[in-house]
């Protein structure tokens, strides 16, 4: 058994561990989310978890509008942010049923792709909730430098529980910037592929609001993308 001592011992150990971690990680330039990741791994904390659980055994329709954008070249980007938020859900949600997107859009060209009341939106949808997501902006070159690709964007999500059971949830997803420290140009992957890998980079920071994960999944993600575009 330890004593009373030993227990202050390893305490102040552990103290100073985080503190000299927190330093070098400081001295080095990592930043915070390399900070955050070393503190989790360090204090055992490995899963960053759900900010919001009750999707699971919920029937879900998912809707992205994107009434702001005028830039004709992304038109198709909310139609495929729903689609690939969907399937993430559906991978890391237990329980939880998406209405078919086929369902979500045909409902959409009949209105003119606006919705003038969620509550009866998910009616029609036969939904438990609807997910309503918002694209502000979105762009995949690089402003300052042509001819390269990076994406950068906004977004947000409101949540309506159509039973009334829950109230309203809205958030404003953090704005990502892919990737953060570099870009890739039309010599690495087609601006296509490109757009698509960004898409899913979103729709995993909206699918996350929902599901635990692990916070060294984001450590260094330029690296990971170079390596990916070799």
């Amino acid at each position: 058994m330890q004593t009373h001592t030993q227990k202050n011992y390893f305490r102040t150990n552990r103290v100073l561990l985080l503190i000299t971690t927190f330093l070098l990680i400081f001295f080095l330039g990592a930043g915070c989310k390399a900070l955050m990741t070393t503190v989790l791994l360090i204090t055992g904390q490995d899963e960053s978890p759900a900010k919001h659980k009750f999707l699971k055994g919920k029937t879900v329709a998912i809707v992205c509008l994107a009434q702001q954008m005028t830039d004709s070249r992304y038109d198709d980007v909310p139609r495929d942010l729903a689609r690939v938020v969907g399937v993430d859900l559906e991978n890391h949600v237990k329980k939880i049923e998406i209405i078919p997107h086929s369902k979500v859009n045909r409902w959409l060209d009949r209105h003119e792709r606006k919705i003038e009341d969620y509550t009866d939106f998910g009616k029609e949808m036969e939904a438990d909730m609807v997910l309503a997501i918002e694209i502000y902006s979105f762009e995949t070159s690089s402003m300052n430098s042509p001819g390269s690709y990076q994406g950068r964007s906004s977004v947000s999500f409101t949540v309506y529980d159509i039973n009334g059971d829950r109230p309203t949830i809205m958030e404003s997803v953090p704005s990502r910037i892919y990737p953060p420290n570099m870009r890739l140009t039309s010599n690495d992957l087609p601006e296509a592929q490109f757009r698509n890998e960004y898409i899913a980079k979103i729709a995993m920071d909206i699918g996350r609001y929902f599901y635990s994960y692990n916070p060294q999944d984001d450590v260094a993600m330029d690296a990971r993308v170079g390596l990916n575009h070799l």
